[in-house]
């Protein structure tokens, strides 16, 4: 028999959140990080931990807390910064960009939705001319997986070939950061072309 009283009842969202990203679309979970939040935020404080919520566009993950250098505070991380390959940060910055524009043209759905012909074009402008058709929808695929794993795409039920953007993809890389990066990008496609 397992004793239960000295588990907290978030449990569940601060496994969740340690893990990666966390979604309105898990409704369980969800539902207690918001019922639980203050608590949440308290726990994960505790330990240098800030948890980002975003209720409007339900949305949710850990970030470091960032201490002054003159501070005596000295943790190690516990929220890995994953490095991204050329292409990956490539398709998150052009995701962006689509992101931003759709918000600001106020389509007719307040969700993102493209067809993965669409990113193979927005793609294809920027990267080296292939020859080899199927590696470079391979590639971009791979990409494409990659950011799916990390939550700023996720799959239509109805259609795998469709793709809706997250917004969560506009809380990690700041706007104003996504100038710097998209210059370094250029920067980069001009020295290997």
């Amino acid at each position: 028999m397992t004793d239960n009283d000295d588990l907290l009842p978030y449990s569940a969202v601060v496994i969740k959140l340690l893990k990666g990203n966390l979604f309105k679309d898990d409704i369980e979970t969800w539902n207690s990080l918001i019922q639980y939040q203050q608590g949440i935020k308290k726990h994960f404080s505790s330990i240098g931990v800030e948890v980002f919520i975003n209720e409007a566009d339900g949305y949710a993950f850990l970030t470091q807390k960032e201490y002054e250098e003159s501070s005596d505070v000295s943790l190690p991380s516990l929220i890995g910064k994953t490095p991204l390959s050329y292409s990956v940060t490539l398709l998150c910055v052009l995701l962006e960009e689509k992101l931003i524009e759709h918000d600001f043209k106020g389509g007719d759905s307040p969700r993102l939705i493209l067809d993965k012909k669409d990113i193979y074009s927005l793609m294809r402008t920027y990267l080296p001319e292939t020859s080899n058709e199927t590696k470079f929808i391979r590639d971009i695929d791979s990409d494409i997986n990659k950011l799916v794993n990390y939550g700023f795409l996720k799959r239509l039920s109805t259609d795998e070939n469709k793709l809706e953007v997250r917004k969560i993809l506009m809380a990690k890389i700041p706007a104003d950061t996504l100038l710097e990066i998209k210059e370094k990008l250029m920067e980069h496609a001009k020295l290997t072309h």
